[in-house]
């Protein structure tokens, strides 16, 4: 009978640990926001500014087979990763812009193109992003990170533009990692800096 809070415990750190559980916070975001979150491959992706235009595209097929491919080849440690996921999410804007049409977005939201079918402000970056994020640890893809809720930085007093980026956060050392696309052009590799660096830029 003693035995039975050790298994319950172990049980709880298990659950704690599953893709499922880890990415309910970022999923919650979701919800905070008013958007739509992941459901299986399919994302509904955010563009026009602020997701005021959306679109379902799905993340499945020959291109979640190259994904899947480049995080596999990856896991010997945790920057090998953050190096393979660098690469499958500027795949994965890349193929974003492509299947949304419009006008290539231009990186940095400049104020002109709010609105504008296909042109991506730092909300919608963050959503696809971290929508994308999401997709690939409940299937297994991450092993050395997990997708935690958008986080902000800037708030107008501190002379700085409200700014927001999806985050992942390494298992082992507890490390997180702004994963951010906002100043790159489609195709191009997003900036993954440790999150505090992220939080003191402009």
């Amino acid at each position: 009978m003693k035995a039975a809070p050790s298994f319950i415990s172990a049980a709880f750190l298990l659950l704690l640990a599953s893709p499922a559980f880890a990415s309910q916070a970022a999923l919650g975001w979701f919800k905070s926001q008013g958007y739509v979150g992941p459901e299986g491959t399919r994302i509904i992706a955010c563009h026009g500014y602020g997701c005021s235009r959306r679109q379902a595209v799905s993340v499945d097929g020959a291109w979640l087979g190259r994904a899947t491919a480049l995080l596999r080849a990856a896991r010997a440690s945790s920057s090998s990763e953050r190096n393979a996921l660098a690469q499958v999410v500027s795949s994965y804007t890349a193929y974003l812009a492509a299947s949304i049409g419009g006008k290539p977005d231009l990186p940095g939201s400049p104020a002109r193109m709010s609105g504008v079918h296909g042109q991506m402000d730092c909300l919608d970056e963050t959503a696809n992003t971290t929508s994308l994020l999401i997709v690939l640890e409940t299937k297994g893809l991450l092993a050395h990170h997990q997708v935690k809720r958008p986080e902000s930085r800037g708030f107008f007093l501190d002379g700085r533009y409200p700014h927001y980026s999806a985050v992942i956060v390494e298992k082992g050392s507890g490390q997180e990692w702004a994963v951010d696309p906002w100043r790159r052009a489609p195709g191009q590799r997003p900036e993954i800096l440790p999150l505090g660096q992220w939080r003191q830029n402009s």
